[in-house]
């Protein structure tokens, strides 16, 4: 951004709508990137409000997905939703629950490859929910695997050269799902991509 605005300053580049558009992106860049650091900080001192209810997982996982769709297919990305018949009761916060999904197709939408696929599947195991989210290439090698929740960590190569993210959000992932007493691991999805699997208690 300080890069543009000193060639708008120098006259190099005309200060219209196209500019205008890119420097309101760098904003939004920087703006995201300011409140995942401030949500982890507050996260390390345990200071993240959490107002957990009995709420409907399933509910929630469509109700995202619909939110995402077109950015989905914007990425050129087949959704495949494949959600219970029956309600998958849980205890949480359903603010962070919905950052949690929306992180997490995020990441998707953001490192896949255009014309693969995007596979989103919720389900009750004994006293869990399990949410898997899968999506196609590129994928991800067995040593970045368990360093993909680290803070700044991105994936090299292929997985991240698209990407203009900073690494924060399977971090604040992580930091949901620990706040709701789960579990979240990463492994190679058969896809092609990665597959994260997020493990919550179920309820009811």
């Amino acid at each position: 951004m300080h890069g543009e605005l000193e060639a708008l300053e120098d006259g190099v580049r005309r200060l219209d709508a196209q500019a205008l558009r890119s420097l309101q992106g760098e904003v939004a860049t920087l703006h995201k990137l300011v409140d995942d650091l401030h949500e982890l900080s507050l996260a390390d001192v345990g200071a993240l409000s959490y107002r957990k209810t009995d709420l409907d997982l399933r509910t929630l996982i469509d109700g995202t997905a619909g939110a995402f769709r077109e950015r989905i297919n914007g990425s050129g990305l087949a959704l495949q939703l494949e959600l219970p018949d029956q309600p998958l009761p849980a205890f949480g916060d359903e603010r962070r629950l919905r950052q949690l999904f929306s992180n997490l197709l995020e990441n998707s939408c953001r490192y896949t490859e255009a014309g693969g696929a995007l596979r989103i599947s919720a389900r009750r195991e004994g006293a869990h929910a399990v949410i898997d989210v899968q999506d196609s290439a590129p994928g991800v090698t067995p040593e970045q695997l368990p360093r993909l929740f680290e803070r700044f960590f991105r994936a090299e190569a292929s997985r991240s050269r698209r990407s203009g993210g900073a690494g924060l959000g399977l971090s604040i992932c992580q930091r949901i799902v620990q706040a709701h007493e789960g579990r979240i691991e990463a492994r190679p999805s058969p896809l092609g991509g990665l597959w994260l699997r997020v493990e919550l208690p179920s309820h009811g």
